[in-house]
């Protein structure tokens, strides 16, 4: 502990606090002061308390306690256990817009799904299981990609997931990893099964409502469910899952993910026969990200509904691998 109360006195000055005026009730100047000199130890519910003193957060305070280790990791959002998490998971992101990066994505993704299986034989761990799994995942979808096969084909067999959903069923109290595994691995995962454990996830994210990022954890979740559905053409999913992506605008308005969930909804309208409302919500979309200057979310919008006018909803699977992957 002795290095966290290192790093609550750097906050503390550089905020130019004194240790008077961040002392109350609960912890006094004279306790807060041999906790920043390593003389003795705080439990859980006085550090938090301590953190509100100086005026962060724990991401906040883990990023700073971090250092540059957290520097290099760190998320645009500068929250570094998510990033360092999800890598731990996932491995390499991979952003595919053409053929040659598809090829390409697919030669890496043989040889880090070599070395993800033998890093899992010599130390045959759960979380290096999870990692292997996560690459024979993404290497099935670039080949998909590449074959040009539509979603149903090689989706929703839980032929990598089957581990993934094992060990869901088994963890009680979820927390932000086993919601990590479980939007990596759903895609994966059998309908039945992963329509429940999203409901578990959107569910348990809620307990992370004080952390800066949790909106954006809780966005993912259910965007990833709707094209999820909209893949697997399950429009009335959709239909019921829609009002929670508006429940959580109205919890944490989002520019990005307001115009996402339009988005979304129009390419709902379009494969349930409203082409007409699909249009005029799709050109609205398109205008407000327009007018935001998401620039490449509008071109995006545009392009992809216009493709779903016109393509019938087999087509789909094209832009979904592009962007899942």
């Amino acid at each position: 502990m002795a290095a966290l109360g290192e790093t609550i006195r750097q906050i503390r000055r550089n905020k130019g606090l004194t240790l008077a005026e961040v002392a109350d009730e609960q912890v006094t100047a004279s306790f807060l002061s041999k906790f920043e000199r390593g003389v003795t130890d705080m439990g859980t519910d006085r550090f938090l308390h301590i953190l509100n003193r100086i005026h962060t957060t724990p991401e906040e305070f883990f990023y700073i306690h971090l250092g540059t280790t957290a520097e290099k990791k760190a998320s645009q959002d500068g929250y570094y256990n998510r990033t360092a998490m999800f890598q731990s998971l996932f491995g390499h992101s991979l952003h595919i817009t053409s053929t040659a990066e598809a090829q390409q994505a697919l030669a890496n993704l043989t040889v880090w799904e070599k070395e993800a299986s033998e890093r899992y034989l010599t130390t045959p761990s759960l979380l290096n299981m999870l990692y292997w799994r996560a690459q024979q995942l993404m290497k099935q979808d670039v080949t998909d990609l590449i074959q040009k096969k539509p979603f149903g084909d090689s989706h929703g067999t839980a032929q990598f997931s089957n581990e993934a959903r094992q060990y869901l069923y088994n963890v009680n109290d979820w927390g932000e990893f086993e919601i990590y595994v479980f939007a990596i691995f759903a895609v994966d995962m059998r309908p039945a099964d992963e329509r429940r454990l999203f409901q578990v996830a959107l569910t348990r994210s809620k307990k992370y409502s004080s952390f800066p990022g949790a909106p954006k954890l809780r966005f993912d979740i259910i965007f990833n469910q709707l094209f999820l559905e909209m893949n697997r053409q399950a429009y009335a999913f959709v239909e019921a899952d829609l009002p929670q992506y508006t429940d959580l605008l109205t919890a944490d308005p989002n520019a990005e993910q307001e115009i996402w969930y339009r988005f979304i909804r129009a390419w709902w309208l379009y494969r349930t026969d409203r082409p007409a409302e699909a249009a005029e919500l799709g050109a609205r979309t398109v205008k407000l990200a327009t007018t935001l200057r998401m620039t490449k979310l509008a071109q995006f919008v545009q392009s992809v509904l216009a493709s779903v006018a016109t393509q019938g909803p087999e087509q789909d699977y094209t832009f979904f691998q592009q962007t899942v992957v």
